[in-house]
């Protein structure tokens, strides 16, 4: 007689008190192994749960219990090593396990709350090659000679090529003439055909493929891929892609924004075809569902997706790209699981056995700190690709231009040169990084901002539907006619958002066309890519956006970057301020140019002074590097230091007080006064309604983190290690 097994089960629970191991016996009928989902009994419920454990001994009495209801996959679908995975990130960043191994699952299939199923369609194939049909039978005639000329078809095309009804096709299933089948039908991403020619590499780029390889053949250490806008960066990793499926190898690429994912798809389906998957969240649910499942079962080998593409069900994973690894949209931010998709992809590496390539312009200040420690190897592309000049910067200080009497939103040297590009028929890009309208309305009666009812940040008047949003928490409310705090008529917009520099380009260019891309205009399914699309059919003259616009972007007619309010980003409460107006500005510079005409930057700003922008304008990485090094060193920042957030949310007096506990046993169990900042109320102290404290730490506290006091029903605790963000 077989003896019983007993499957340990985490639940879908997000709840820290029952984020435990709980044991069910398998029925004998039941063929269950590591990483399946299965139907549990929980209590008077029915949960899902993945089983992460099976051994032959139940870890609490025998008679206690319960049975597996049933599998709710032919098949285990959490890979071991993205088990490993999810277990290492349970620790790291002190979350959820259930949260964790939810990561690994394909999108859709949450017992209860499934939204995607298998598609199917009807496919007609033909039975008798040469029926006997009536003369007067005319349609059904037609579906029989496209049925012979084609082959078998979906009914629903049939029909339509037929110039037929679905009447005739179901006489001729009923005449045994046609048969119909069901056939499964994969749905896929789609991406542009377009011809990208493998070039002959630079004696960089052979270097830097010559590194990677070397580097994946002994240490297996990170290589930090630092190459400048327009070196051909891309090219290194379908070389070293190619090698690696030449190995019988999968090879993982990860971009920062949906809006790259066009052009990146595109070069990369261009050298590999059919043997893509794409997953982000721009597609459908059911694309993403059928892509991950092709992925599962080998039908991929170059996965190509966003932040959440590093947990793709890849079997043989030999290569992780980690492109634009500087991106802070490489952060997960919500949840009880804020992950660094960097430090998760070198733990599956690292699990994998396999190579991490990091490639930036800009590398974030840490991953090049590791490089210069030896930790990472460094790999450099110095020059554009056919020595192509990158693009000269000039600097505008408006303030001089307001002393001159300029009060617009372009400066003269702007304004010329954008007159310039688009009588020669070439292209620009403006970025402002701020959409909206206006930044806020003010009552210059009293001084009264117009805020957010729910979020403790002003509103941002959005002219197409002529209403203040809160880029927060989504609410929109009318413009006031008066001051809702002194019922003054004096209310104004000040501040420049994206829209508003389009309507101001509009009225200035008026045969010019001007397109917009940022968070309002690309909500749509699809609508990064009918937006770019434009741009690189010489469809739009000058396309203005937010920081999407500066990230990877390759027109080989833009030849002319604007930049308005380039120091609006080091205004912000932020250790990384300085760093990102760097990263900005160099990444959007670098985008004019590409082509064989040269490229001009200028860059518009108030403090033209500071050393992010001299370094910017300079394209110099070492010497930003150099001067940002030095004060997160003087400041006991990170790279330096690990810093640690822990973020309560909640109604206003009971957060703040667990806040206060959660410092006070910091306090007692070993944290010292330089080590610990708060309790205070965060930069943005209320969002949807709910208050936000935080306690912020430097230094690594694993063990204490662990046993904080547990929040009461009304409070939600977040930690974040490594936060980019401390608002």
């Amino acid at each position: 007689m077989n003896r019983p097994l007993y499957a340990g089960v985490i639940v879908d629970v997000k709840a820290e008190a029952v984020d435990r191991i709980f044991t069910y016996r398998v029925p004998p009928h039941l063929h269950i192994g590591l990483g399946h989902r299965v139907l549990v009994p929980f209590g008077p419920r029915r949960l899902e749960g993945y089983v992460i454990k099976l051994s032959d001994t139940p870890d609490i009495p025998a008679e206690k219990v319960r049975d597996i209801y049933r599998a709710l996959d032919p098949e285990p679908i959490i890979l071991p090593s993205l088990m490993e995975l999810a277990l290492w990130m349970r620790d790291a960043y002190h979350g959820l396990l259930s949260e964790a191994l939810q990561y690994m699952l394909p999108p859709g299939v949450r017992y209860g709350r499934e939204r995607v199923a298998v598609k199917v369609q009807q496919i007609a194939h033909l039975v008798q090659q040469s029926p006997e049909l009536s003369p007067r039978a005319v349609a059904q005639q037609r579906i029989v000679e496209v049925l012979q000329r084609f082959g078998p078809m979906p009914s629903i095309e049939l029909v339509k090529r037929a110039q037929a009804g679905h009447q005739a096709l179901q006489a001729l299933v009923a005449k045994g003439v046609v048969a119909l089948a069901q056939e499964e039908v994969h749905r896929r991403a789609e991406w542009d055909d377009v011809a990208f020619p493998a070039p002959v590499l630079t004696p960089a780029q052979e270097q830097a493929c010559a590194g990677i390889l070397a580097e994946l053949e002994g240490r297996r250490r990170p290589v930090l891929l630092h190459g400048v806008t327009g070196s051909g960066k891309t090219e290194v990793y379908l070389q070293v892609i190619r090698h690696i499926l030449n190995q019988g190898k999968q090879a993982l690429v990860l971009v920062p924004e949906i809006a790259l994912t066009p052009q990146t798809v595109s070069r990369f389906g261009n050298r590999f075809g059919g043997r893509i998957a794409v997953l982000h969240s721009g597609l459908s649910d059911g694309e993403r569902h059928d892509e991950w499942w092709r992925i599962f079962r080998g039908d991929a080998d170059v996965v190509i997706g966003a932040r959440s593409a590093v947990f793709a069900p890849l079997k043989r994973l030999g290569l992780i790209v980690i492109d634009e690894e500087h991106e802070s949209t490489y952060k997960q931010s919500e949840g009880s699981i804020r992950y660094h998709t960097r430090a998760v992809a070198e733990k599956r590496a690292e699990l994998a056995a396999a190579q991490v390539v990091l490639g930036s312009a800009t590398p974030a200040v840490e991953t090049y700190h590791r490089a210069v420690l030896g930790d990472y190897r460094l790999e450099v592309l110095p020059e554009r690709v056919e020595r192509r000049p990158l693009p000269t910067v000039e600097i505008v200080d408006m303030r001089a231009e307001f002393e001159e009497g300029n009060r617009s939103i372009l400066s003269r040297r702007l304004y010329s040169a954008l007159t310039e590009v688009l009588n020669q028929r070439q292209q620009a890009i403006i970025l402002l990084n701020r959409r909206g309208f206006s930044s806020f309305v003010l009552c210059r009666e009293c001084g009264h901002v117009i805020q957010c009812e729910n979020c403790s940040v002003s509103l941002t008047y959005h002219q197409d539907d002529g209403k203040l949003h809160c880029h927060y928490c989504g609410a929109r409310q009318e413009l006031p006619q008066k001051c809702p705090n002194c019922a003054s008529r004096y209310l104004r917009q000040f501040g420049v958002g994206t829209e508003q520099v389009q309507e101001y380009l509009q009225k200035q260019f008026p045969h010019a066309a001007v397109e917009r891309m940022d968070a309002d205009t690309t909500r749509r399914k699809g609508a990064h890519r009918a937006i770019l699309q434009g741009f690189a059919a010489g469809q739009t003259d000058i396309l203005i956006g937010t920081q999407m616009v500066a990230k990877g972007l390759d027109f080989p007619n833009v030849t002319l970057v604007g930049v308005l309010s380039a120091d609006l980003s080091l205004k912000l409460p932020d250790i990384r301020a300085s760093e990102r107006t760097f990263q900005l500005l160099t990444q959007v510079a670098g985008r004019a140019g590409r082509g064989e005409l040269p490229g001009k930057v200028i860059i518009q700003c108030y403090d033209p002074s500071h050393f992010a922008i001299q370094a910017a304008r300079e394209h110099d990485y070492k010497r930003f590097f150099r001067q940002e090094i030095s004060f997160r060193r003087q400041m006991n920042y990170p790279p330096f230091a690990e810093l640690v957030r822990i973020l309560c949310i909640g109604p206003q007096k009971e957060t703040s007080e667990h806040a206060a506990r959660i410092a006070r046993f910091l306090r007692q169990h070993g944290v010292r006064p330089g080590q610990i900042y708060g309790p205070a109320p965060a930069p943005i102290s209320r969002i949807k309604g709910r208050y936000r404290w935080q306690v912020v730490l430097k230094g690594s506290f694993p063990e204490v983190l662990s046993r904080l006091p547990d929040p009461t029903a009304q409070v939600h605790v977040a930690i974040d290690v490594d936060p980019l963000f401390l608002l």
